[in-house]
């Protein structure tokens, strides 16, 4: 009994000495990112692995990034300039190869507020991380995103006062969820997965007449179209893949295209073109 006791005791001693240690290695630093004059803001951003994420601000700065990480295991950098009344925002986070700490003992976490008040255009690139991205009342012209071995969610959680001539998505192994894609107000849609799992929810305030090409690899995809859209799909199943219609008043009205019976006439409408190689896709209307 006395071995056990003391055995315990060394245990809660030991934990009290390594978590101040841990705390140690960990810094948080925040970056503000003046506007400078700049009238319009693009952004490129190259993550790596970690937790990210995005929110917008009603902020005059074009930025402010927050991150906590391990020194010894990471590094980012944060570069600005202008050029007339545009601003270039380049924003990066690497391993340190040299280093080799467990993942389970690290941390690279950022939280990265976007001015609402200056139209942006988005290149981001994603790795293996947990991102979390609200979109929701960006002055967005352009977005383009490319994930690795990701999972998160990317919200239009209000609708973008601009619009965007071009939405890119290309996605690896990830689980995503795009929300409220409605409120992006986009003219097209450029969507590709190969083995991943997400779900593309068109809903929201949608205008217009937009495009969405969506090619699915071996993974799969739910759909959800708001009820009143009219909408146009072409395409369907192969051999090896599978595109199944849940709900929705659509009809056939030649091979492998189908509509809502307003699609014609409507001035805001929705096409959609799917290439599916063996995955499988499910369209809902709700």
């Amino acid at each position: 009994m006395k071995i056990i006791r003391h055995s315990v005791f060394a245990l809660v001693v030991m934990a009290v000495m390594v978590a101040p240690a841990f705390a140690d290695r960990f810094e948080t630093e925040t970056k503000t990112i003046d506007a400078e004059g700049a009238k319009t803001i693009s952004l490129n951003c190259e993550f790596g692995a970690g937790s990210l994420k995005i929110v917008p601000e009603d902020m005059a700065e074009a930025a402010r990034l927050t991150v906590t990480y391990d020194p010894r295991r990471f590094d980012y950098d944060v570069d600005y300039s202008t050029r007339g009344d545009r601003g270039r925002l380049d924003l990066e986070s690497h391993l340190r190869r040299h280093r080799n700490y467990d993942d389970d003992d690290s941390k690279n976490d950022w939280e990265l507020a976007l001015s609402t008040r200056y139209p942006t255009r988005i290149d981001l690139e994603v790795g293996a991380a947990e991102a979390e991205i609200d979109l929701g009342g960006l002055k967005l012209s352009e977005l383009s995103l490319q994930m690795g071995a990701a999972k998160g969610t990317i919200d239009f959680s209000k609708p973008n006062p601009e619009r965007i001539r071009e939405l890119k998505m290309e996605i690896g192994a990830s689980s995503l969820d795009v929300l409220n894609i409605g409120n992006a107000n986009f003219d097209y849609l450029e969507f590709s997965s190969g083995a991943a799992s997400t779900t593309l929810d068109f809903r929201g305030d949608f205008h217009g007449d937009a495009d969405v090409s969506l090619d699915i690899g071996i993974g799969s995809a739910d759909i959800i179209l708001p009820k009143g859209l009219a909408v146009r799909v072409r395409g369907d199943g192969g051999f090896f893949s599978s595109v199944d219609f849940h709900g929705g008043d659509v009809e056939k009205v030649r091979r492998d295209v189908r509509e809502t019976p307003d699609f014609a006439e409507a001035s805001d409408r929705l096409t959609i073109d799917l290439d599916v190689s063996m995955g499988s896709v499910d369209i809902y209307w709700k």
